[in-house]
């Protein structure tokens, strides 16, 4: 099983006047810096939409053609865990586990991307004999937290998109290995000669990428729901 998606496409553009040019010399502050800013902000939207964006088209009268929004992957998860923030103890996580990694077909290696409000009861919970705490492991090039049990080992990861949506109990616990990020066009940076059209006496670069994610066999995905 596996959910269809649109692709979306994120742009942003970067802009430097001559006189920003110059001023920025006298301070260490180049275009470098305000790309390197800029890519962080454009990755930053293009995680909210892939988590919590809707899937979408909408038909723009102005350019006359119709304008795709990628869906997320919190609409695509199989199932929902509920827990109780206040109450969260070993026990509970226990429970959790065992939600996250039973009835389906998933591996036993998953991902929790959580909000604060879910890492600070996680953070509460004391080791036991049943399932142990790692503080940084490194796995795709991410360092995470993990969690080992009998079920399985979860890798756990703060995600202030969480937050920055009014969610900070919740997470999302992702099979990584039936995620899949599907590329129309890759990321990329075109420059802009805006002083040579007449435009304006700027310099200018546009980043490109159109993308989305899909997950594969949503039951070994789950929202894990703070309250």
């Amino acid at each position: 099983v596996k959910n269809t998606n649109y692709c979306q496409i994120f742009k942003m553009q970067i802009e430097q006047s001559v006189v920003m040019k110059l001023s920025h010399k006298e301070i260490g502050w180049d275009f470098t810096d305000q790309q390197e800013a800029a890519v962080y902000d454009m990755r930053m939207g293009m995680e909210k939409q892939f988590l919590f964006g809707k899937k979408a088209k909408v038909y723009d009268p102005r350019k006359q053609e119709t304008v795709t929004f990628s869906g997320g992957i919190w609409d695509q998860a199989g199932k929902d865990i509920d827990v109780s923030l206040e109450d969260f103890d070993s026990r509970a996580l226990v429970d959790l586990l065992r939600n996250a990694f039973t009835d389906n077909s998933g591996s036993r290696r998953k991902v929790l991307v959580a909000g604060s409000e879910l890492i600070a009861a996680l953070n509460r919970i004391e080791n036991t004999h049943v399932i142990t705490a790692r503080d940084q492991v490194t796995a795709w090039g991410i360092d995470f937290s993990e969690l080992q049990s009998k079920f399985g080992r979860l890798y756990v990861v703060f995600s202030d998109i969480f937050d920055v949506m009014g969610m900070p109990g919740n997470g999302i616990i992702i099979d990584p290995e039936y995620i899949q990020k599907h590329v129309f066009i890759p990321f990329n940076a075109e420059r802009l000669d805006l002083r040579g059209s007449g435009q304006r006496n700027t310099e200018a670069m546009v980043l490109t990428e159109a993308s989305c994610l899909t997950l594969r066999y949503p039951d070994a995905h789950a929202r894990v729901i703070g309250a």
